[in-house]
């Protein structure tokens, strides 16, 4: 059939092409809201038998839903998007079994009748539609195990074995306790599947956790031009899977402190583990080693006497995850002389960013014991090690302590709030950082320990910086980096091939700020100011944390990062004036540049109030309070209209009666101090070949981006009497 409109979109153009008619139908006049219009679809279904009526049907289809552009579409467009994951691939097994499992024989009997795929994905969408969700979450689930992309693994150390299922949770108990760590508003519930064993992975539970998430707000623009206000708690869902047999839990989740405490009230709820006393374990694997050689050092380990380790396995991802070289040998073999041998001296492991997984082999025996043993060790990618699974407990320590004692394995530590208050202003500095990869040297820089923010899970390893400029060496261009005949040191060679000095290694290993984990970290140690909690992310840069008691009054609260960015106050500066019915808040700012305000709020640097050593909280609150009281009278407008610079490149304009607006970049200061100037001496009308003059453009408006200027027009900035002029948008009483 040819496809006619581009405002349908490809999911739906498919969906209409090949889906059984009758259950076409049902999809398409679906409306699960009032926004969503009556695209007049035809009534009348032919008998699918009649293959001329169902193509014409199909056409009429088409036809109907190409009046509509794709903004009411979308839709449609996404109801067909799921229905056709769940219609391909895996998605086909994930719904099966969840079918199997969850649906009564007679209901069960309907969906195997249905005659193929695709039709048995749009019957659950429209007749089980919760059937249908769980097998979604079993679907992604599946990916992100395939896949290696659950955000976290964590161990947990089982005294005993417990024998569990999904049919053996309580759901209940598990959702009770849930909503009281995370300290929900509203009840979650919790879902337990049996995720049957593959070639791929050991059989496993998985939980789906469903919650509201903190409430929220849009504005709804209506038919008829008036605008209204939609309050509404957007679903979260975290996914959960615990595999028994290596006694691992691996969970998915838009938040790092959610990822923890789910996993530890499963562990405590389902498998009656005391994490009070043996917290789960969270470990890292960096293979980072093998890119300079194969070889491990015996190390010393008491109780054990150790013959050789050796690599036996190597495996690297060749540009892609689907494309992989993998090379394995015996334990007679010196794995880096089979590769060079066969593959050539300047072969691919020689020449690997990074390995997707290591194969070691570890020859010993116990003391007191003559029997020889040999343990296999196998680490792919960062969280997966073969040793959880091992049933020996005495191994899985012997193994754990070889990789620990080669640097290839970090085990989580949380950081105590003490020692976290102590570096609690590097913190904030990292968390401001507009890259998220910082160096070694940097670190050092600002005191900090990468390996112990490692263990705390604020930082991972990234690769080290290859090429380097030698600002010491005499000689510009660019330097490559190498391996250096000296211990825990780099070799620099020049654009010419020339030597140049030598480097710490430490200095050029590269980290990722684990941004949301370090991101909740520096909340954590701000709630103590709090009278009420009500954490939300606004933006990427700002978070609302709830609101502090000032002069009996209840002060919002807010967090923001890369205030020393025009663009990122523009943007929020926007969003928070939409929220100023919440009246006069206090920005905390990470920047140590940053505006005097932000919509309707005071902006207040963390840095520059700091509690003393010893203080109970990290933040003085009579600094805060001082600040709040002495601006709050321009955070209202203040009495005369003003422009206040705080910067050279960002002021605020004050207009009594206003929210403050933030001005950023020259352009913008240089209009609204023309405008206030021309309003105080009583001729606000300002033409704009002189509002303009020296500014490069015709209008202000092009001094803002588009959203800054919607929420500003006729606001702050309002036509003149006369063609071509403009003015400051004063009340008229104020003008007078």
């Amino acid at each position: 059939m040819a496809r006619k409109a581009s405002s349908i979109g490809p999911f739906a153009l498919g969906i209409i092409e090949d889906a059984k008619i009758d259950l076409l139908s049902d999809l398409l006049v679906l409306r699960e809201n009032d926004t969503e219009p009556d695209f007049g679809l035809p009534d009348e279904i032919p008998a699918s038998g009649n293959f001329d009526a169902a193509a014409d049907f199909r056409k009429k289809l088409i036809d109907a839903l190409s009046l509509f552009d794709s903004d009411d579409l979308r839709p449609i467009e996404q109801r067909c998007r799921r229905v056709k994951a769940l219609a391909d691939g895996k998605g086909i097994s994930s719904l099966d079994t969840i079918a199997e499992k969850q649906l009564e024989d007679a209901v069960l009997q309907e969906f195997k009748n249905q005659p193929d795929p695709l039709c048995r994905s749009i019957w659950a969408f429209i007749n089980q539609r919760r059937a249908f969700e769980d097998a979604e979450s079993f679907y992604y689930a599946r990916q992100f195990r395939d896949y290696g992309k659950m955000y976290d693994a964590f161990e947990v150390e089982l005294e005993k074995a417990v024998a569990i299922d999904a049919s053996s949770i309580d759901e209940a108990a598990l959702a009770k306790q849930i909503t009281k760590v995370l300290e929900l508003k509203t009840a979650c519930t919790v879902k337990a599947l049996d995720l049957p064993a593959t070639t791929a992975h050991l059989a496993s539970i998985m939980l789906i956790v469903r919650h509201g998430g903190p409430l929220s707000s849009v504005y709804d623009h209506k038919a008829d031009g008036r605008r209204g206000t939609i309050y509404f708690r957007p679903p979260n869902e975290a996914t959960l899977i615990y595999t028994p047999s290596s006694r691992q839990i691996e969970v998915c989740a838009d938040s790092a402190n959610v990822r923890q405490q789910i996993s530890s009230t499963f562990a405590e709820v389902a498998l009656g583990h005391d994490v009070s006393r043996k917290p789960l374990t969270w470990k890292h694997y960096n293979l980072s080693r093998f890119r300079t050689g194969f070889s491990l050092p015996i190390p010393s380990i008491p109780g054990y006497d150790i013959r050789l380790a050796r690599v036996l396995e190597a495996e690297v991802r060749l540009g892609s995850w689907s494309r992989k070289l993998s090379l394995k040998v015996s334990i007679e073999d010196d794995i880096e002389e089979v590769a060079n041998r066969y593959l050539r001296p300047n072969n691919v492991f020689s020449r690997a960013e990074g390995f997707s997984k290591i194969g070691i082999a570890v020859a010993y025996s116990k003391e007191g014991d003559a029997r020889a043993r040999t343990l296999n060790i196998t680490i792919a990618g960062s969280k997966s090690c073969n040793l959880q699974s091992n049933k020996d407990p005495e191994e899985r320590s012997f193994g754990y302590a070889l990789l620990d004692s080669w640097g290839i394995m970090t085990a989580f530590r949380q950081i105590e709030n003490g020692d976290l208050r102590s570096i609690f202003s590097q913190l904030v500095e990292l968390y401001d950082r507009v890259d998220e990869q910082v160096s070694g040297s940097r670190l050092q820089e600002m005191g900090l320990d990468p390996g112990r923010l490692i263990e705390g899970g604020l930082l991972e390893l990234r690769s080290r910086q290859e090429i380097i400029l030698d600002e010491d060496s005499g000689i510009e261009g660019e330097f490559r980096v190498g391996p250096s005949s000296t211990l825990s040191m780099l070799q620099t060679v020049g654009p010419f091939g020339q030597s140049g000095g030598t480097i710490p290694s430490q200095d050029l290993q590269m980290y990722v700020v684990n941004k949301d984990w370090l991101h909740e970290t520096i909340l954590r140690l701000l709630k103590p100011l709090l009278n009420k909690r009500a954490s939300e992310l606004l933006d990427d840069d700002l978070t609302l944390l709830g609101s502090m008691q000032v002069d009996a009054a209840e002060v919002p609260l807010y967090f923001a990062r890369r205030l020393d960015d025009l663009k990122t106050i523009s943007r929020l500066d926007v969003s928070l004036r939409a929220r100023n019915s919440a009246g006069v808040g206090i920005v905390l700012c990470a920047s140590p540049e940053m505006p005097a305000y932000l919509g309707p709020n005071v902006v207040v640097p963390i840095l520059s109030n700091l509690s003393p050593v010893g203080e109970d909280l990290v933040i003085a609150r009579d600094g805060l309070e001082l600040a709040y009281r002495s601006n709050l009278t321009l955070a209202r407008g203040g009495a005369i209209p003003q422009v206040l610079r705080s910067g050279t490149q960002s002021a605020s304009l004050h207009i009594p009666g206003k929210d403050p607006l933030t001005l950023t970049g020259a352009d913008q200061i240089k209009i609204f101090e023309r405008l206030v100037s021309a309003h105080k001496a009583g001729s606000p009308d300002v033409q704009v070949k002189v509002l303009m003059d020296g500014l490069g453009s015709r209008s202000p408006q092009n001094a803002f981006r588009s959203e800054a200027w919607k929420s500003i027009d006729d606001i702050y900035i309002t036509k003149g009497g006369k063609r071509g002029y403009w003015r400051l948008a004063v009340e008229t009483t104020l003008a007078a």
